[in-house]
């Protein structure tokens, strides 16, 4: 059982923690997502901004059996944008962050998370939830796709 709750403003540190970690977990995988050194307090600052977005909802998790006091080990986080006004679609969601702990992986704390998630921008009208993944990402791109998400724009890149 995966015990999920909100973030709240609260949980800046323990937020930026787990960012962190999405992050550096991300900069193995291409160029353009490592983050500069001494980032930190910028990261702090990113995630307080992220916090107050009211278009914006993040959560938390721990694995079953973790203690009373224990970190989270898990964090999600989705928004909600509105849509050129000429498009008959007028909200579309984003899950634009999820990360679990290696250590607690493939344990539905990913699983649990995303629905969390995909309950909250359901309930703000968002009938379509675009998730982005690098294609050097095959475990991510895996897991997206085992749960119903499937290839709708390619974005491509061009570096100099």
């Amino acid at each position: 059982m995966v015990t999920l709750r909100r973030a709240t403003s609260d949980d800046v540190d323990v937020v930026a923690a787990l960012f962190g970690a999405l992050l550096a977990h991300h900069g193995p995988l291409d160029p353009a997502l490592r983050v500069r050194a001494n980032a930190g307090a910028e990261i702090r600052e990113l995630v307080r901004a992220m916090l107050r977005d009211p278009d914006a909802a993040w959560w938390l998790a721990w694995p079953d059996g973790a203690a009373a006091g224990d970190a989270p080990a898990g964090l999600c986080g989705a928004r909600v944008d509105a849509a050129p006004p000429i498009l008959e679609e007028t909200l579309r969601g984003e899950i634009s962050d999820l990360y679990v702990a290696p250590d607690v992986r493939r344990r539905g704390m990913g699983r649990a998370l995303t629905e969390a998630a995909l309950a909250w921008l359901d309930a703000r009208g968002a009938r379509r939830v675009e998730v982005r993944v690098s294609p050097r990402n095959e475990a991510g791109r895996a897991f997206w796709r085992a749960l119903g998400f499937a290839p709708f724009m390619d974005v491509l890149d061009r570096r100099r």
